[in-house]
């Protein structure tokens, strides 16, 4: 099994709810699969860089999990078939983006002042 990140725009005339429960269904499917969920994050309405059917902005998901690559095929089908799905995008990690989400899911790249902390602790050890 490898690891797999999908992020995947929806409808923005969609619900808070309708877009939650599109989530989940996509969750589902890869659960179904026997896909091992790791991270599910839902960004919100967020402004996008040109406009897709028209729209301007679109609810930002992303999914990442680990699962063989047949259920991939399963998951894109689902997402073709769903109307409120404007894009999506299915990448497999390597071993470094790995590393980096692990990371990433704990926190370590948002607080600003864990930095500072740092490059004093480096400062003075020179």
């Amino acid at each position: 099994m490898k690891n797999y990140e999908t992020v995947f725009i929806l409808n923005p005339v969609l619900s808070e709810d309708q877009a939650k429960d599109t989530v989940e269904k996509f969750v589902n499917v890869l659960k179904k699969a026997n896909a091992e969920m790791l991270n599910i994050e839902q960004w919100g309405l967020k402004k996008m860089a040109y406009p897709i059917n028209k729209k301007s902005t679109g609810f930002y998901n992303l999914l990442e999990f680990a699962a063989d690559s047949a259920t991939i095929n399963t998951l894109e089908t689902e997402f073709r078939r769903d109307e409120s799905v404007m894009r999506f995008l299915t990448t497999v990690l390597d071993k470094h983006a790995i590393v980096y989400n692990e990371r990433r899911r704990k926190g370590e790249f948002k607080n600003k002042d864990n930095k500072k902390t740092k490059k004093a602790e480096e400062g003075v050890s020179r």
